[in-house]
């Protein structure tokens, strides 16, 4: 099982990728998909967390992700001493900064940056999203585009798909990127998996400002 832990405030769309990634694995990739949040004080810009779990075999563990394979902090106000408890070993953790990271289990990117220039404001949720499959073969580029179409408004569609697109090309142009494997080989035909959609109806609790 590949596991997802997605560090944000409230507001900055981390449900909504947490949402997009398990779609993209489930209607497009064939695999089976949980995805959740859970929230401290319910307000606008209070610490959350969400989580994704994807695997070849139904998921029957719905409880928080304690150590995974992936750790994302869309914001890095976030990021504290000893965050590396959550990462699995072999994990990756992918932050959204314009600074480079000493640590090589962690990869930047500036999301902020990116989104700014196609939505003409930083929301970086889809930049991290395009980005795992630069990452991470449990999904693929074509699969994620899927999980947009499959969870947000049409009208969204064209704008998140080419944010995700300048991610995964930004993170694939570099030398010697660091690869979380497994998940890999799809459990079967595409649109053949199970996402649980009991979970992700939770959206509307993220709030309504985030794409």
């Amino acid at each position: 099982m590949l596991e997802v832990i997605w560090h944000a405030r409230g507001g900055q769309g981390a449900f909504t990728a947490a949402r997009c990634l398990g779609a993209a694995a489930a209607l497009s990739a064939g695999k089976c998909a949980l995805a959740f949040p859970t929230f401290g004080p319910e307000r606008r810009g209070a610490p959350m967390r969400a989580f994704t779990k994807i695997s070849h075999e139904p998921i029957g563990d719905r409880s928080a992700v304690a150590r995974a394979q992936l750790l994302v902090y869309l914001d890095e106000t976030l990021l504290a001493e000893g965050w590396d408890a959550e990462l699995a070993p072999g994990g990756l953790m992918l932050l959204n900064s314009r600074h480079g990271a000493d640590d090589p289990r962690v990869v930047a990117i500036d999301a902020d940056g990116i989104s700014a220039a196609v939505l003409g404001r930083p929301i970086p949720n889809t930049v991290l999203l395009g980005a795992i499959p630069a990452l991470c073969d449990a999904v693929s580029l074509h699969d994620v585009h899927e999980g947009i179409r499959a969870t947000m408004p049409e009208k969204l569609h064209e704008r998140n798909i080419a944010i995700v697109d300048a991610a995964f090309e930004e993170l694939s142009s570099r030398d010697g990127l660091p690869h979380v494997g497994g998940l890999g080989e799809r459990a079967g035909e595409s649109g053949t998996g199970l996402f649980d959609l009991a979970a992700a109806v939770l959206l509307e609790g993220e709030g309504g400002g985030a794409l």
